[in-house]
């Protein structure tokens, strides 16, 4: 089954059931070298950035569940791009879907991309650091 990084609003075990009923939380994960970012287009992203960290959760999800995530992703949205790449939970590193951005222009939230996302965090016990950095995101 593929494995699904998820930093937005699947994180929240909520939002991942409502979209992928059979997807299971394996565990909390980061993905070092990255900075958490909100795109121009309102969506989380992440860009490289030594020395930083971005949580969020690895999710096991059925093949066809694969193509709900797209859709939740806008995967065919302009600028997108899933990659596959390695994260860091429970002491190894597993490959794991993600979606970026193609641009590092940063903005607001948008709403329903945003939606979640604090209270996820909360729910993983993420650092409280990075609760903040969060948050700081939500205020713009």
């Amino acid at each position: 089954m593929p494995i699904y990084f998820a930093y937005g609003r699947l994180m929240n075990p909520k939002t991942m059931a409502s979209r992928c009923p059979q997807a299971k939380a394996l565990r909390p994960a980061s993905m070092d070298g990255y900075r958490f970012i909100v795109t121009s287009e309102g969506v989380p992203s992440m860009v490289k950035a030594p020395g930083k960290r971005v949580h969020g959760v690895l999710w096991d999800c059925r093949i066809g569940e694969i193509t709900i995530v797209d859709g939740a992703e806008a995967l065919f949205r302009k600028g997108l791009d899933k990659v596959f790449l390695p994260v860091r939970s429970g002491g190894q590193n597993k490959s794991a879907i993600m979606y970026m951005s193609r641009t590092v222009r940063t903005g607001k939230p948008h709403v329903k991309a945003w939606e979640g996302v604090l209270e996820a965090a909360e729910h993983w016990d993420f650092p409280e650091t990075y609760r903040e950095e969060l948050r700081q995101w939500d205020l713009r």
